[in-house]
């Protein structure tokens, strides 16, 4: 049966009531920028320092923020990050990344925004459909270290965006739009002999979003960071560790309305972490994060729980785990 006018305005509300993070944390961009769930904010270590990641190196999460930080890995790296979001959001990282001693390090990287099911009725309460939202992207990363501090980094990404309808299901149809882009990277680390750190990077650099109706720009932005060892001016003790991390980003093609990220990480005998940061979006929700980090031997464990206003208007907890392997 064909949805009469007011079912389809239920249909398209309750559409974008499921896909309210990525359109919340990307309401600072255009209306005509695409794929915003790019923007959403992924990573347990990334999550729990507020999102300051740009001047990090040695991080596997850098895959998706900032290309040039998985250049200072020492030991290959295998890591999932599930993560169980508000109004039944799913989404997963999977990372392979190998470090060479001569070549660099190279990076396998799969992630998932899958905003689940939803089920269109009839004027009678009838089941006539199904709606699925999925977005992934397939990405490749390449990081080395070029000269003195200088280290760079480069990622291709193949980016869909999926709908599939199964029945009747008003205003949306089954499409695939596929598009192509990169992320480039620069770390500069231990600058001038102390323990400071600056990074930036440009991400989802590429082609326009194609649809059979629209076309949309990928959410391109720039990103600058910095990270200070903020205890190895008073100690050359390393026991503990405490890193200090800023980052700034804004809309590369609108410049002069930046997120800022401020984070802190406190490590033990580098095996367990303590983090806090705090994020200042130009679009809600932003607020404090926590998180957590083990690292035993080959296993390593990181859990961040983010404060922000969308997590406490829905009463549903923001919380993200990451595990993996070192090798």
């Amino acid at each position: 049966m064909k949805l009469n006018h007011s079912s389809s305005v239920v249909l398209a509300g309750v559409f974008a009531f499921v896909c309210t993070p990525a359109v919340a944390y990307a309401q600072a961009a255009s209306e005509s920028e695409g794929a915003q769930f790019l923007l959403l904010p992924v990573g347990a270590r990334t999550v729990g320092m507020g999102g300051a990641i740009a001047g990090s190196s040695g991080d596997p999460e850098s895959v998706l923020w900032a290309p040039a930080g998985i250049a200072g890995l020492e030991n290959g790296r295998l890591f999932f990050n599930p993560h169980e979001g508000v109004f039944d959001t799913r989404s997963e990282v999977l990372s392979f990344l190998w470090p060479t001693h001569s070549v660099g390090t190279f990076a396998l990287t799969y992630y998932l925004v899958d905003f689940g099911d939803l089920a269109s009725t009839d004027p009678g309460g009838s089941v006539v459909g199904t709606l699925n939202v999925r977005n992934q992207e397939f990405l490749f990363t390449y990081a080395s270290h070029i000269v003195g501090p200088i280290e760079a980094g480069v990622s291709y990404k193949l980016i869909q965006l999926i709908t599939r309808c199964e029945g009747l299901c008003t205003d949306f149809k089954s499409e695939t739009q596929t598009t192509h882009a990169f992320d480039l990277g620069l770390l500069l680390v231990d600058l001038g002999g102390i323990p400071l750190s600056i990074g930036g990077a440009v991400r989802h650099l590429g082609f326009d979003i194609k649809g059979e109706n629209e076309t949309d720009r990928l959410p391109t932005r720039v990103r600058l960071g910095a990270n200070y060892d903020a205890l190895s001016a008073f100690t050359s003790d390393t026991t503990f560790v405490l890193a200090l991390a800023v980052d700034i980003e804004d809309r590369l093609r609108d410049l002069g309305d930046p997120d800022i990220m401020i984070g802190t990480e406190l490590g033990v005998a580098h095996l367990f972490y303590l983090r806090a940061g705090y994020s200042f979006l130009t679009a809600q929700p932003d607020g404090p994060t926590l998180g957590l980090g083990l690292t035993h031997d080959w296993f390593y464990l990181n859990m961040s729980r983010g404060f922000d206003e969308l997590s406490s208007t829905t009463g549903e907890e923001s919380i993200q785990v990451s595990f993996g392997v070192i090798f």
